[in-house]
This record gives C-alpha cells, structure tokens and sequence, in this order.
C-alpha cells in the first residue's frame, strides 16, 4: 500500500525510533510533518536520514508541557499542511528514565520522568485524536517499550517500567473512548533496544541487533492495518517483520 496522498504526523520525530518511521513514511510517498522540540535537532534529522528536497517533509517545533502549548503544536501542525487533513498520528514522546531505587528517588525526579513519557502523551492525544475519530482509515499509534510487562531489569529502571505501564493503560483507555469511531488507535510495545541509523547500540549503549530502518515499516504495517484497541508486543525482530509485512 503506498502512502501517496495520505499525511502523517510523527511526535517526537527526532529521536531513534521516530526518525525510523518518518524515513519509511516518505518512502512510501506520504506527507510527514515531524514535531521535535528543537529547530537544531529537525536539521539534524534531515542529514541524518537523508531527506531530500523533493520530499514531503514539513518540520514543526513545539512541546507538549501543558494544554495551552499542546494546543499550539495542533496549530502549527494544521497550518503547515495547509488545509490538509491528518491520516495518521504516531506519538513517540518521552524517553526511558534511569535513576535510583524507588524510595532513594525524589517526588521531583518521578514527576519529571512522568512528565516525560505519560502526561505529553495524555496532551498530545487530546489535541490530535478529535480530529481523527470520524476520518475513514485513520490511524493513532503510541511507543511504549517492553518494561510494562515485566519487573525492571535493574532497580535504576523502575520509573520507564511505570511510565510504560502507564502508557499502556492510557492507550486502552483512549481505545475504548474510541471503540465505535474510524480511527484505529493502537500501541506499539518495543520489547529490545534499537539503534539509531546505521548504528549498532541502542541508546544506553548495550547491543542492538538492528537500527530504526528495520522498525520503521512496522508502523506502516500497522497504519494499514486492521488492528483496532491492542497493544502489539513487538517481542523480537522477525515479530516486528512480520508486522511491517502486513
């Protein structure tokens, strides 16, 4: 299925696993407006994975701190489209905290590491999924990672086990408000480390078997998909093929 045609808007499109499924997006010709909180950071990406001038790339800076800055990103996404409707929404927002044991850890510190992983996704939804809900095909598909499902690895790690299980449940809870509109909303669970293009570690430096171009046509997969409501535990490489292949 080409994506000729169709918009995507990827939240958090500068990091390892955002930059993936904006290259493979424009490689099957859609519409891509990336959100970074950084101008440097969308220049940075443009290099970083080669994107043309002939391609569709619209690049927009904003956060998602509060409601009203939220709300200023929707804006700035919509009028650097044009008039042109939204098609698919991917929310990468957030990054995996590691810290101390739970009670050696700081209100400060788990508010912060929540801040940043939940309540940017909490906003980012509540500005992008309205417009979606009566939109024919139309896709909303959140990251989480595999910590949800299991005890953190070591005890530095519990705030990314509870920011993605909260996740998780915030993407079933915006499932069900969903349940008898078009959209599709879904998470992609990332159970192994990714590495950024052409790289070989992930970004706490341990081994990764592939970069973000391999994980990148799973969100086409799942963007034309039938998947409605799930949470999909990319749980090894030949899972996540599988999807990309759908």
């Amino acid at each position: 299925m080409s994506f000729a045609n169709k918009t995507v808007v990827v939240l958090g499109a500068t990091g390892v696993i955002g930059s993936g499924a904006v290259r493979k997006y424009l490689d099957a010709g859609a519409t891509v407006v990336g959100v970074s909180r950084s101008a440097q950071n969308l220049d940075a990406l443009r290099e970083r994975i080669g994107i043309g001038p002939s391609e569709s790339f619209l690049g927009v800076v904003g956060d998602f701190v509060r409601e009203s800055s939220a709300e200023e990103v929707y804006q700035s996404v919509t009028a650097a489209l044009g008039g042109r409707e939204i098609d698919h929404v991917v929310s990468v927002l957030g990054f995996a905290v590691v810290g101390n044991p739970p009670t050696a850890t700081s209100l400060d510190v788990m508010r912060g590491a929540l801040d940043d992983g939940l309540i940017n996704n909490f906003l980012a939804a509540k500005v992008f999924l309205p417009g979606l809900k009566s939109r024919p095909g139309a896709s909303y598909t959140i990251v989480s990672g595999g910590l949800a499902h299991m005890p953190p690895p070591m005890p530095g790690l519990w705030l990314a086990t509870v920011k993605n299980a909260a996740l998780n449940a915030l993407s079933n809870s915006l499932a069900s408000e969903t349940a008898k509109d078009e959209v599709r909303v879904n998470t992609l669970c990332v159970h192994f480390g990714v590495a950024p293009v052409g790289g070989k570690q992930n970004q706490f430096g341990m081994p990764a078997e592939s970069d973000t171009l391999r994980l990148g046509p799973a969100f086409l997969g799942v963007a034309r998909g039938t998947q409605k409501g799930q949470i999909i535990c990319l749980d090894s490489w030949a899972t996540t093929d599988r999807i990309a292949a759908q």
